[in-house]
């Protein structure tokens, strides 16, 4: 039990990742959408994956806490209507369903519009189990922060993901993203340009999050906690992710493919930081 939560928390920011990366493809000026999310199958996987974990996710949490109040099952209408918890998770569980609905679907400008709406609602409602449902000080801020560090990394790191996927089997040996690659530089350039906008979002909403629940904390009392000690890991590397995703933005700047190795190495780091926030955000920040 000491995993289930981290998990469905794991599994509930991976679907809504891969949801909002997938909605801001609508906003490429390219086709790499039609071609990474029509037809490649280890993307297909992924889009399919995204869908379950986000309906496996909040009926887990839900069980979760049904368990740790050690309610019966007449009594989970009671804690959906009743109490923050159970209104946050209703929240939560119906851009959840929707996202999934929509989320395997192919791409038309309609259902990507409904996607981004719905998995940018994941991102809002997110807060309302966490620890910005518990800020006093500062709700809205809170929520604000969350909401967009969600978002930004949707549109990051989800695009990422799927971008790397869609290079899988691609029956290329060469080391380098060729033109003759499934996904052309001019399709990576266009996915830069929106990292170079939504990553500084992800990163500096992080840290307005990260100021509001550690803020009133010195140093040494923050890496005293087990909260603490993970933040500093998932700080550490995210700005590894960054710096790999600055120099492949540097080689398409003038001209170069990216190397496709660093890449899958970016995005494997980009899901441990998914894996250790999952695991974060069920511990108490210092001072709480």
């Amino acid at each position: 039990m000491e995993f289930a939560a981290p998990l469905a928390r794991f599994l509930l920011y991976g679907g809504a990742t891969l949801a909002i990366g997938r909605a801001a493809f609508a906003f490429f000026d390219t086709d790499v959408d039609t071609e990474v999310g029509g037809t490649r199958r280890p993307v297909r996987v992924a889009l399919w994956g995204g869908t379950m974990a986000l309906l496996i996710a909040p009926l887990a949490l839900l069980v979760l806490q049904q368990q740790a109040l050690e309610l019966t099952t007449a009594e989970l209408p009671g804690l959906l209507r009743d109490t923050t918890w159970g209104r946050g998770w209703l929240q939560l569980a119906i851009p959840c369903a929707l996202t999934a609905i929509l989320l395997p679907l192919r791409r038309t400008s309609t259902s990507s519009l409904l996607l981004l709406m719905a998995a940018l609602g994941v991102a809002a409602a997110m807060g309302g189990l966490g620890h910005a449902a518990a800020d006093e000080a500062w709700p809205l801020a809170s929520r604000l922060f969350d909401a967009m560090h969600v978002a930004g990394a949707g549109a990051w790191i989800g695009g990422l993901l799927l971008l790397v996927l869609g290079t899988v089997g691609d029956g290329v040996s060469a080391e380098r993203v060729s033109d003759s690659d499934a996904l052309s530089a001019a399709e990576w350039r266009a996915f830069s340009r929106t990292a170079t906008v939504m990553a500084p979002v992800m990163m500096l909403s992080g840290v307005g999050s990260a100021w509001l629940r550690v803020g009133a904390s010195g140093p040494a009392e923050i890496l005293a906690t087990d909260y603490g000690r993970l933040l500093a890991l998932k700080v550490a590397l995210a700005l590894v992710v960054l710096a790999m995703g600055a120099t492949q933005r540097r080689r398409l700047s003038v001209g170069k493919a990216p190397v496709r190795t660093a890449v899958r190495w970016e995005a494997l780091i980009a899901v441990v930081v998914l894996a250790v926030t999952a695991w974060m955000t069920g511990m108490e920040p210092p001072g709480a």
